[in-house]
């Protein structure tokens, strides 16, 4: 069903979208949008949320805001999705999990038209105690709509982005000291002299090099705390309808490292309007043991980024030390909790802000070594928890509970 609620906000109207099949026709219209919004990620495409959608919707309802100007141009969207927990209803965007960066999408010089039309559409909206957004930048559209929310409200800390200026890979090796530059340099000379070559894969290819790339993901962290979503086939499906999708339109690419023939490895690069990212990737153990890996990554989404015209190549969620090797800098993504009333909001809230600022402290330098030291276990009892939870058999209402409680 697709709810009409027709709202003047300047020369725009709201449409709260409920069903699948209308997501689906949005397609057009929404890339774009996409191409017209500076702010947006290739996260707030319409190829990577619907191919989300197609995999994990069901768990949830569709809450999907559609802002159109009085010529009926789509100006803006907010993409939303209601999951109910017992006596609590979440409005998530859609894509909550697995996407880098959650926003909502607003055509340049429509901005304060669409937060006016957001807030005023989550007022109106029904079944819902808080709104959680994850994941949102600094330059996030959603801001807006945090700082003209006059209910509860509460922002905290989520993750840190490391990101690499892009520049000639001499210039950027430049900034290492001289035993660093040396290895790097003796692991691409190994892999060129072993005859391994890099090669993107195309629109035609792009699901088979999804399904190998989720195959050498798993090789590559099994023995490291692997997430045990990324065994599931949803996960799977997910990223080989993305990947179709978002190559056929110039938003990604799979590539592939080949030796002989073989994949041996492999990179899923996403493709922002002034970056480019490394969103998943994968490697044998024959690789890993061979291969300074992580430099081949990088060194093959700079010369991406560069093709490309881009900034920077963002290697997303996550302060691996690899990473900060590389980052130029870290930037920090935050996640916003709304409330209607502070019944609900508080002890929500309360939670978020404690289980997040806990993260934080474990990965700061002022934190003692045990508490580092402690983490990878913790994260293992953790994957064990997310495993059984993802089991088909088991007790439902105990499930729902864990559910309830590593996804938050």
């Amino acid at each position: 069903m697709t709810r009409v609620k027709t709202h003047l906000v300047g020369l725009s109207q709201n449409v709260i979208v409920e069903d699948t099949n209308t997501f689906a026709a949005l397609e057009e219209e929404w890339e774009d949008l996409y191409r017209e919004c500076p702010l947006a990620t290739p996260f707030q495409s319409w190829a990577w949320l619907y191919s989300w959608w197609e995999s994990y919707g069901q768990r949830y309802e569709l809450r999907l805001v559609t802002i159109r100007n009085n010529e009926g141009l789509l100006v803006g969207i907010m993409p939303l999705m209601l999951e109910r927990k017992r006596v609590l209803g979440r409005l998530l965007f859609i894509g909550s999990g697995p996407s880098d960066y959650l926003d909502v999408l607003a055509r340049e010089g429509w901005e304060a038209e669409v937060v006016e039309a957001g807030i005023w559409a989550l007022e109106r909206m029904g079944s819902w105690q808080v709104v959680d957004l994850h994941q949102l930048r600094p330059q996030a559209a959603a801001w807006g709509i945090f700082e003209r929310w006059e209910g509860p409200k509460a922002r905290v800390w989520q993750d840190n982005c490391p990101v690499i200026d892009a520049k000639p890979w001499d210039d950027l090796l430049m900034s290492f000291k001289r035993k660093t530059r040396y290895d790097v340099r003796r692991a691409i000379r190994r892999a060129e002299s072993d005859g391994l070559r890099c090669e993107p894969a195309g629109p035609e290819d792009a699901r088979q090099a999804a399904r190998t790339l989720v195959n050498l993901n798993r090789e590559q962290w099994k023995e490291r705390g692997l997430d045990p979503e990324a065994l599931t086939p949803r996960f799977r499906s997910h990223l080989e309808a993305a990947a179709r999708r978002m190559t056929s339109r110039g938003l990604g690419r799979i590539s592939e490292f080949r030796r002989d023939g073989e994949v041996i490895a492999s990179h899923f690069l996403v493709f922002g309007h002034s970056f480019v990212a490394e969103h998943l990737f994968g490697a044998s153990q024959e690789a890993l043991e061979r291969y300074q890996i992580s430099s081949l990554y990088i060194h093959d989404g700079i010369n991406v980024a560069l093709e490309r015209n881009s900034a920077h190549l963002d290697l997303l969620r996550g302060e691996e030390p690899y990473k900060l090797r590389w980052a130029s800098r870290v930037v920090a993504n935050h996640r916003v909790v709304l409330g209607r009333g502070r019944v609900s909001w508080a002890p929500y809230a309360a939670y978020v802000a404690l289980r997040l600022g806990a993260k934080r402290y474990a990965h700061s330098d002022s934190a003692p070594q045990w508490i580092k030291d402690t983490l990878p276990k913790v994260r293992s009892v953790r994957f064990r928890v997310r495993r059984y939870a993802n089991q088909e058999s088991g007790s439902r209402w105990l499930k729902d509970a864990v559910n309830l409680l590593v996804k938050r």
